[in-house]
Formats: structure tokens, C-alpha cells, sequence
């Protein structure tokens, strides 16, 4: 005998599910408001200079009066949203910010956003010389006292920052997870704050240790400290237990030795606590998750209520998927896009969504054709090797077009792209199973991959 749920019970366990999932995601701003402190103002920046664009987040303390400042450069292949902890704690203490980015070669005054890098025997020095152009816009700034710099920076950043301060003045250095330092047998210029996670695999304890002994001739252990900030030479070693190298972008521990650093560094006192609420990624993975789940329930609920009303199919799947893609979209850019990874729309990079979005009408014309050819697409197994056809063909074509199977950007990239197109796939398969026409589910899944695939796929320099 085959057990029949009530329609009631389904929609009742549907409302629930939407409630819930749409609770989870709104109680972080109502819980933090001012997640990540207050007292300053953030503006997102370009930097022109050399030819090259730089995409910023520049934070300023509120007032008028001149600041010191601090210059963060993110890790390769990451965004400035991914360090907002710590240019919230640098700001709420009192610095001017300049977290940076992606840089991009120009041409003709315009970015060139379909690049590609094979050669990466200079890659230290071109990264460096974008950094120092970093620190020269925010030395420039009319309310940073350009005699009162920190640099910094996480992984890629850190690296940078090593090298610039042997070029330019600074009153301290806060690396991050940087392993490659330069290879000079001059003595680190300034204050040096060297600092990891006990689980990064990339750059363990150990490595920094080497790192100390190769910058400033000492080696030194893991909470071990040498110098004195008066004269510039203060060195130390942090370790944050159980921080991963992605975690360091926001393990608490990591965020106040920078801050406190950084004051030290240009004569200030650390205050006794940061006053910043530090968001982790996993907290904003997980608001992302209930508001997605929300958005499945709410999209099912929709179908319900359509389906009762409305007896043209066609319209109607139009308007579940609508909701989908809408709700999708919302939740996805106020906290993913906020606070992790700036994904897109992307307006400049034209090429890159004229290409994609012809692999997807051709691929996707393609496959429609075949399925309508053969009855095998009308079963559950048939029709989800079609939607995943559709969804990763043109995906993976752009990846390997993009990055032309350079390893440097094929990496990041396939990481990237594999956890987008897992959530698209869960989503692919919630429509089906909801019933909604083959075209209709695959034009809301590709309007969302040809959003988000672009800004995963980014040139590096």
C-alpha cells in the first residue's frame, strides 16, 4: 500500500522550512547590525597607476583629522571582502585602510579582463610593484599621515608587503602566512609581525621560523618575540591554533595581534579589547545556507500556489523559476558577495559573457534537441544527466577557454567553480523534481551561471 502524505501536511512542513531558513538568514543582522565595529565609512576604489587597475575597499575612521595608516593586500585569487574583519578592526582603532585586490593590466585606458599569465618567472616583482602603488595611494590620501604606514597583507599580500618595505618607509610589517619572502642579506628595515595557523599546511609554524631567521637573522619560535618597537626592530611569531590557511582571513586571534601590532608599531597603545564583532566565514556560510534553503522551500511553496491557480504550465513555471532566481540572487549577494567573495555582475568583461553566454545557447540548444529526441530524458536518471550536461559543459568549457589549462589559474579557479556548480545542481534538481519545464529550469540555472561564472574565472597578475 503506498503512503500518501496530505497536501496540507507537505505545504505546512513547506512554511515551516521557509520561515525557518528565512529566520536563520535575517537573525545576523539583526543580532549584528554593526558587524565589524563602527565609527568609520567604506568605500569600494579603484587604483589607476603604471597601467595597471586595482579593485579596493578603502576604510576611513570617521572625522577630519589625519590618521595613521594601514595597507592590506589580499591573498591571490581572493577579494577585499574576504579581510573585512580586518579592516574593520584596523579602522575601529583608529587607521585608515586600504584593503586590495585584483590587479588588472590597462589598455587604451580600459582593463584588459581576458589575460592570461604564462610566464611567472617575475610574478614577486610585478606584485610587488603593484603593492607599492597601493601604499602610494593611501600615503596620498588626504587624512593619512603618510610617516605613520603599516603594511600587511595575507599569503600573496604578505609577500608583497616583505619587499615593499625594503623600498618605501614604514613603521611595521604585519605578514600573514608569507612564505616567500625576498632573498637579501639586508636586515629586515622595520617592525616585523610574522604570523599563521597551527593547521595551515601551506605555510606551517615552522616555516616562519625559517622566515625570521632568513629576514632578521634569528630564528624564532612560535610566541617568541625579539626587539624593541622604539628603534624598528621588534619581530615576532603568532600562531593562531587550529586556523587553516583560508581561516586566517578571519581567525580572531589573528585579526587583534594584527591590530595591536600595527598600534605598536606607530606608538599607539592596544586597547584592552578590539571592540569589533569578528565574523567568521563559517558563520556567513552558514546565514548563506538558510537563506538558500528558505529560498528551495519557498520556490516549492510557490509551485504549490500556482499550480492551483493557474492553469497555463508555461507561465507558471515561469514564475517559480523567477522566484527562484530572485531569491537566489538576494541571499547570495548579502553574504557570500558581502563578506567572502565579490561575485559579479561584472558589466566590463564583455568577452568573457558574450563567450559564455553563447556556450550556453549552444550547448543548451544542443542538448534540447537530444532530449526532446529521445524518450530516455523523460525518466529521472535520463533527465538529470541532461540538466548536469547543461550545467557543467558550458561551465567547464568556459574554465578551460579562460584559463587555457594554465595550472597557476586553473586551480583556484576549478575549486571555485566545483562549489558553485554544486549549489546550481541541488538547485537544477529541486526544480525537477518540482516538475518545472526543462527550458524554463535551465534559463534560471544559466542567467545564474552566466552572473557568477565571470567573476570566478579572474585574470591574475
Amino acid at each position: 500500500m503506498k503512503l500518501r502524505i496530505p497536501a496540507a501536511y507537505v505545504t505546512a512542513v513547506l512554511l515551516v522550512v521557509t520561515v525557518g531558513g528565512i529566520a536563520g538568514w535575517l537573525v545576523p543582522f539583526v543580532q549584528t547590525p554593526n558587524a565589524g565595529g563602527s565609527g568609520y565609512t567604506v568605500e569600494h576604489v579603484h587604483i589607476r597607476a603604471d597601467d595597471r587597475i586595482t579593485t579596493a575597499t578603502l576604510y576611513l575612521p570617521d572625522g577630519d583629522e589625519q590618521v595613521p595608516g594601514v595597507v592590506f593586500g589580499a591573498g591571490s585569487g581572493t577579494a577585499p571582502a574576504l579581510y573585512t574583519n580586518y579592516g574593520a578592526a584596523f579602522a575601529t582603532n583608529g587607521f585608515a585602510v586600504l584593503v586590495a585586490g585584483q590587479t588588472r593590466e590597462l589598455e587604451a585606458g580600459n582593463p584588459i579582463y581576458w589575460e592570461i599569465r604564462r610566464d611567472t618567472s617575475n610574478i614577486f616583482e610585478v606584485a610587488a610593484d603593484n603593492y607599492a602603488n597601493w601604499a602610494t595611494y593611501l600615503a596620498s590620501h588626504p587624512r593619512v599621515d603618510e610617516d605613520r604606514l603599516v603594511l600587511g597583507g595575507h599569503s600573496g599580500g604578505a609577500n608583497s608587503a616583505y619587499r615593499v618595505a625594503y623600498e618605501r618607509d614604514a613603521e611595521g610589517v604585519v605578514a600573514i602566512a608569507g612564505r616567500f619572502p625576498p632573498e637579501t642579506d639586508e636586515p629586515f628595515p622595520t617592525n616585523l609581525l610574522l604570523a599563521t595557523g597551527s593547521e595551515d599546511s601551506l605555510v606551517p609554524p615552522s616555516k616562519l621560523t625559517n622566515v625570521s631567521a632568513q629576514l632578521t637573522g634569528t630564528a624564532l619560535a612560535p610566541g617568541q618575540q625579539v626587539g624593541s618597537f622604539a628603534n624598528g626592530t621588534a619581530t615576532r611569531v603568532t600562531v593562531a591554533e587550529g586556523a587553516t590557511h583560508l581561516s586566517e582571513a578571519d581567525d580572531p586571534v589573528l585579526v587583534r595581534e594584527s591590530t595591536h601590532w600595527a598600534l605598536r608599531s606607530v606608538g599607539e597603545s592596544p586597547p584592552a579589547t578590539l571592540d569589533i564583532t569578528v565574523r567568521s566565514i563559517g558563520s556567513v556560510l552558514s546565514q548563506f545556507l538558510f537563506g538558500l534553503v528558505g529560498v528551495l522551500a519557498g520556490t516549492a511553496l510557490t509551485k504549490r500556489a500556482v499550480t492551483r491557480r493557474r492553469e497555463d504550465r508555461q507561465r507558471r513555471d515561469g514564475i517559480v523559476a523567477l522566484v527562484w532566481l530572485a531569491g537566489f540572487a538576494v541571499v547570495l549577494h548579502t553574504t557570500v558577495s558581502q563578506r567572502v567573495y565579490h561575485f559579479g555582475p561584472m558589466p566590463a568583461q564583455v568577452t568573457k559573457y558574450v563567450l559564455l553566454c553563447g556556450l550556453l545557447l549552444g550547448l543548451g540548444f544542443l542538448l534540447d534537441r537530444a532530449a526532446s529526441s529521445t524518450s530516455r530524458a523523460d525518466s529521472r536518471v535520463g533527465s538529470a544527466l541532461f540538466d548536469l550536461g547543461f550545467l557543467v559543459g558550458p561551465a567547464g568549457a568556459f574554465v578551460l577557454l579562460s584559463t587555457q589549462f594554465v595550472t597557476f589559474q586553473l586551480v583556484t579557479t576549478v575549486v571555485l567553480s566545483s562549489v558553485v556548480l554544486l549549489v546550481l545542481a541541488a538547485v537544477l534538481a529541486e526544480l525537477a523534481v518540482l516538475t518545472v519545464e526543462r527550458r524554463f529550469r535551465w534559463a534560471a540555472v544559466g542567467v545564474a551561471v552566466l552572473w557568477l561564472m565571470p567573476a570566478i574565472v579572474p585574470p591574475y597578475l
